[in-house]
């Protein structure tokens, strides 16, 4: 698995989840990139029933078969979880985005034992997402590898920590893969030598930040930059960071992408003001 497989926000329309708007960013997006990561957190995962995770896992499988399709599994109840892992694979995924659990402090005992449980109950390659802020758990890069030996089904990570020699060091001592896990870093990311991109910015630049991309894995790094200097940085600096779900569903409503720029609570949409700084940034990288 390598390449740019985004977070994707979910669309909703009153309440409940608008599927056509899911059609309109595949429809916009799946010719620029590798797959997609549904039921992150930018899908507001926390806010989503069981049964609606489940549901979108369902229609991506079938949407995209040709993509990887990454569903995430971050939660509090390791059986719902399970649960949720085992249908997205009856459906015909094969990767979960699994962060560790948040609330309760974390030990590496604890996260090995917890996540080495999912794997075995889902049978699902694991992607590990070290996300220091929203956990309150830090890794450093042997801890990350001695995770993944304990548990043979983690064969990836999601890396938000910004502490690049993380990203260095698993590249030097470890077979896994190395995803950039956060846009307002992700060009230093590429630099260190990510294998791909689970962020946002591929969503809304798909084919930008794929030639971007190209020209890096090509050696030529200084037209990489050029097109992400000219098209990619101001709009991740004018978007983020904190509230990138709404000032993404407010682009995507502002697109006609989605029906509507709802988020659902807790979460609360953007104010006139953060949607029009946002656009500034976007419509100045259109520009480029």
């Amino acid at each position: 698995m390598k390449g740019n497989i985004p977070v994707i926000p979910t669309p909703f329309v009153e309440g409940k989840i608008d599927y056509s708007g899911f059609e309109n960013l595949i429809n916009y997006t799946s010719e620029y990139l590798d797959g997609y990561v549904i039921g992150g957190s930018t899908g507001e995962s926390p806010a989503l029933s069981a049964a609606e995770r489940i549901g979108i896992a369902e229609y991506f499988a079938k949407a995209v078969p040709d993509k990887h399709v990454v569903i995430g599994l971050g939660h509090t109840n390791l059986q719902e979880a399970a649960g949720i892992g085992r249908a997205a694979a009856d459906a015909g995924i094969r990767s979960a985005l699994v962060p560790s659990p948040y609330y309760f402090p974390n030990s590496l005992e604890m996260v090995k034992e917890y996540v080495g449980n999912l794997a075995e109950q889902t049978g699902l390659q694991i992607i590990f997402y070290d996300n220091p802020v929203t956990t309150n758990t830090f890794y450093t890069a042997q801890q990350l590898i001695e995770l993944a030996a304990a548990v043979p089904a983690i064969k990836a990570i999601k890396m938000t920590d910004h502490n690049m020699g993380k990203i260095r060091a698993l590249k030097k001592d470890s077979g896994l893969a190395v995803f950039g896990g956060d846009d307002i870093i992700c060009y230093r990311a590429i630099e260190a030598g990510v294998d791909g991109n689970m962020i946002i910015a591929p969503i809304i630049y798909p084919k930008e930040f794929k030639e971007g991309w190209d020209l890096y894995q090509a050696g030529r790094r200084e037209e990489s930059f050029e097109v992400f200097s000219r098209t990619i940085l101001p709009f991740i600096h004018m978007f983020g960071p904190g509230d990138e779900i709404p000032t993404t569903k407010a682009l995507y409503h502002h697109l006609g992408l989605f029906n509507s720029a709802e988020t659902r609570l807790p979460l609360l949409p953007s104010d006139a003001q953060r949607v029009s700084e946002m656009l500034l940034g976007y419509q100045y990288g259109r520009k480029g």
